[in-house]
Formats: structure tokens, sequence, C-alpha cells
């Protein structure tokens, strides 16, 4: 599952073209009046069930009411917060039961076919998902300064990982990413401490004057060694040219 961010402004019903009862009523061929009629007697009678054993045993119906509240259509709304509910625990458990049982719907063809033709809908499940991450995210970094504070040697890793998020300490591993990262190979220096960055500049400094020296001193013998050639060379020359005479 890919974790998508939480963000509630994205969560509001922004599908003017959707209507569940028309959709319902060119499914079953009849008119939209009678489609809206068997839709509210639906919608009337899930909703009448807060409180009761129904709403034990599905909890999405919490998530169910906060994007009614958003102004999803009922439906639509229910769907997205069953699909989002965990799949072990979910009730009813397939498609085709939430359709009949809940929703009103002769099959889950109808829901195909929003899925289809809208796919934000699957975002917006996806969205739903990861809404617990981002609803225990203050309680799960108290957690963590709580344990990381704790002078237990047995807190050692919360210590490690705390101070990893806040870029006291970079493992070894990302300094070699990083490393690879100023050769072009894809890591990411953004991320990194200032102290970091000033260390690398350094190293890669010091290992480019090195490499100059090398080059350098490479240079110098090769020129030494072409001029020794060259005055050999000339020195084979003038020896020809006094045979000549």
């Amino acid at each position: 599952m890919t974790i998508v961010k939480w963000d509630e402004l994205q969560l509001r019903f922004d599908l003017p073209d959707l209507d569940e009862a028309e959709d319902d009523a060119l499914e079953r061929a009849i008119s939209p009046e009678e489609a809206r009629l068997i839709s509210e007697a639906a919608r009337g009678a899930l909703e009448a069930q807060t409180g009761s054993i129904l709403e034990k045993k599905s909890e999405w119906l919490v998530d169910y009411l906060f994007l009614r509240d958003q102004n999803w259509p009922w439906r639509v709304a229910c769907y997205i917060a069953w699909a989002s509910s965990p799949r072990l625990s979910r009730w009813p458990k397939t498609l085709g039961e939430l359709a009949t049982s809940i929703l009103g719907l002769r099959s889950p063809r109808v829901i195909y076919k929003w899925r289809t033709k809208y796919a934000s809908i699957d975002t917006v499940v996806s969205m739903m998902q990861s809404k617990p991450l981002w609803e225990h995210r203050a309680d799960a970094i108290a957690t963590l300064v709580k344990m990381a504070t704790d002078p237990n040697y047995k807190t050692f890793n919360d210590r490690k990982l705390y101070f990893e998020i806040t870029g006291d300490y970079v493992p070894r591993s990302m300094l070699g990413v990083g490393k690879a990262g100023t050769a072009g190979t894809g890591g990411d220096l953004a991320e990194m401490s200032e102290e970091v960055l000033k260390r690398w500049a350094g190293e890669l400094i010091g290992t480019q004057m090195n490499a100059d020296e090398a080059n350098g001193a490479n240079g110098d013998a090769n020129g030494d060694a072409n001029g020794d050639a060259k005055s050999c060379v000339s020195t084979e020359e003038e020896g020809e040219d006094a045979g000549d005479e």
C-alpha cells in the first residue's frame, strides 16, 4: 500500500457529475425518482444503526460520518469508509454484501462504474487508510522523546533514531550515499547537516589537491622524459650529419 499523506482539505467532495441515485436508476431501469426513494430508505436504515450492534461490528461508520461531513454522496462515502477499513476485521466481508445489504443496490456493478469513471475515489481510499498514522503522529513523537531521554542503556536505539531525525547523527552508510551524490550518482545532500557538508567539502578539496599534485608530478616526470628523448634524438641527428660530412 502506498502511504498517502493526510490532507483533510483534499477529502472534500469535488465530483459534481457523480449522481449515485441516477447511476442506480440506469442499472435497475427505473426512474431517477424511484431510485432516490430506494436510496433514501437504505440510508435511513444505515444511519438508524448508530449506537447499535451494527456500529460495533462496523468501525468504519465513524469514517462514513466524517466523509458525509465532507459532502460525499452517502453511498460513495459508505464504500470509501468500508474499503479503507482493515480487511481482516471488515464487515460486511465482501463488496457484494455491502452493495446489497447496506447500500440497497442490486449488485456492486454501480460501484465499479464509480471507481472506473472517478479515479479520485481510490485516491481518497488510500488517504483514509493512512489516516491513523497522521492522527497518532504527535503521540508517537512524544513516546520517542520519552524513550530517548531515558538514560537506561536499553533505550540506546531510541536515542540513535532521535539523533538521526534531528540531524545530530549521520550513519556511516548515509555518509557514503552523500559522497556518491557529490559524484553525481544520486545521493541527496539537501537533507544533510551543514557540519557534514563542510566535512565532505574539505575531504573533496583535499582529494582534488592530492590529485592535482599527483598530476603535476606525473607531468613533470613526463616532461623530463620527453626532454631526455628529444636530447637523444638531437645528438643522434648531429652524429649523422657529422658522418655525412
